[in-house]
């Protein structure tokens, strides 16, 4: 798999790290009394909230989810936003991640751009240039010095 495919991986893996952070720093680290517990290494990992995508979304940005659910038919909205939201946001973080790692595979499979081996050219932009390729010995035509033995 070319560099550039595990590169695009590793962004689309962002968002799940994101809904993990997210969800490590409100357990552990929100308050006072929750960071002295981690100090003091009193953790129970039966107590750790995972959070819903909806409540992180109403709860950092509440006006752009109902300019959004203003957007959609109350039916579509129920069926299928509402379910979407109710997912854990690590669950629906992964989304994106699952859907490249999906597209990657079959395309490695098939043969196709990216895994191809074939190179889009966009102009020449990120060309490498030769050792010799450089303006100053580019166009020299004075031939090089011979030394010789005496």
């Amino acid at each position: 798999m070319p560099d550039g495919a595990k590169t695009f991986l590793v962004i689309m893996l962002i968002p799940f790290l994101l809904g993990l952070g997210h969800d490590i720093y409100f357990n552990y680290f929100a308050d006072d009394e929750k960071i002295r517990e981690v100090k003091a290494l009193r953790i129970d990992p039966k107590a750790f909230l995972v959070s819903d995508a909806g409540w992180v979304w109403s709860e950092y940005a509440p006006s752009s989810l109902e300019t959004v659910r203003d957007s959609f038919e109350p039916s579509t909205w129920r069926g299928y936003v509402d379910p979407v939201l109710r997912l854990p946001t690590m669950v629906v973080g992964l989304i994106p991640f699952a859907i490249s790692f999906v597209y990657l595979i079959l395309s490695w499979v098939l043969g196709i751009w990216p895994c191809s081996g074939r190179q889009i050219s966009f102009g020449g932009l990120g060309r490498r240039r030769k050792n010799n390729d450089y303006a100053v010995y580019k166009h020299a035509k004075a031939k090089s010095v011979k030394y010789k033995k005496k």
